[in-house]
């Protein structure tokens, strides 16, 4: 097996790690991040799961598949707007319930800026899978703001980011999902570069909610520079993920540029 095929099938088994049922993890911010928070968890939901906010006395479940908002199955305490909503499938994005479900998630999330998120099966037969809203048109629907993005597509800015790089780049990985997607280095460097992905992706998926509380927008960090003076920057967005590897007195300003790119 060469490099990238460990590299992937270390992607394949974390990720499935990361999205494990009953796992918890954490979103903090104001009623409206928190928002954008649910929709970002929402649109990492494949299987069909309810996911559970809660904070104090106050929890939420919603019924979720295909990265789909398909209804509200529980919220405590039950307030009038919500009664009516409870386990009420989300037909689409111009179902006038999503509107109502809105303003009942804002109010409810009011009550505290730090939520313990958690994930169970859906109970009973759940819902179709066809039914409900993707988080796309949800995000637009509820008019939430690609946090910390300055562009429409994050995933194709980083494509172009790391074509921008030329000779600051030692070499560098671009993953897409659970592949490696394009690469760029010399081959020995790559190889090493793939192996300390798959180590640091190793921690990063079980840590990642509490480096980064609330934050739905891209992401990065470095990696200290080694005894030959290289380091690696790491960024995340969307769908998308890369290490470039660089020279140490560099990195902060590869940092800085992609920054520049995401940052409004």
């Amino acid at each position: 097996m060469d490099d990238f095929s460990r590299l992937e099938a270390k992607l394949a088994k974390l990720r499935q790690r990361a999205s494990a049922p009953g796992e918890s993890r954490t979103i903090r911010g104001t009623p409206e991040r928190l928002l954008a928070a649910v929709v970002s968890q929402i649109d990492e939901t494949i299987l069909p799961r309810e996911l559970g906010f809660t904070q104090g006395d106050t929890s939420i479940f919603i019924a979720v598949a295909n990265r789909r908002l398909q209804a509200l199955v529980a919220a405590s305490p039950l307030r009038d707007a919500a009664g009516g909503l409870v386990g009420k499938a989300i037909a689409d994005a111009e179902d006038p319930a999503l509107g109502q479900l809105r303003d009942v998630l804002i109010g409810l999330l009011a009550a505290g800026d730090v939520w313990t998120i958690s994930s169970r099966r859906q109970s009973g037969d759940g819902f179709p899978s066809d039914i409900g809203v993707p988080s796309g048109p949800l995000a637009r629907a509820w008019q939430i703001a690609a946090s910390g993005a300055g562009r429409e597509n994050p995933d194709a800015e980083l494509a172009d980011y790391l074509k921008s790089l030329g000779a600051r780049a030692t070499a560098w990985l671009l993953i897409e999902g659970e592949e490696v997607k394009d690469q760029s280095g010399p081959e020995d460097i790559v190889a090493g570069l793939s192996n300390k992905a798959a180590l640091f992706l190793d921690g990063y998926f079980s840590k990642k909610d509490m480096l980064f509380q609330g934050e739905t927008g891209p992401s990065g960090l470095v990696f200290a520079g080694d005894i030959d003076g290289a380091a690696v920057l790491f960024v995340e967005c969307e769908t998308s993920m890369a290490f470039v590897m660089t020279n140490a007195a560099d990195v902060a300003t590869l940092a800085r540029d992609w920054q520049a790119r995401v940052v409004l």
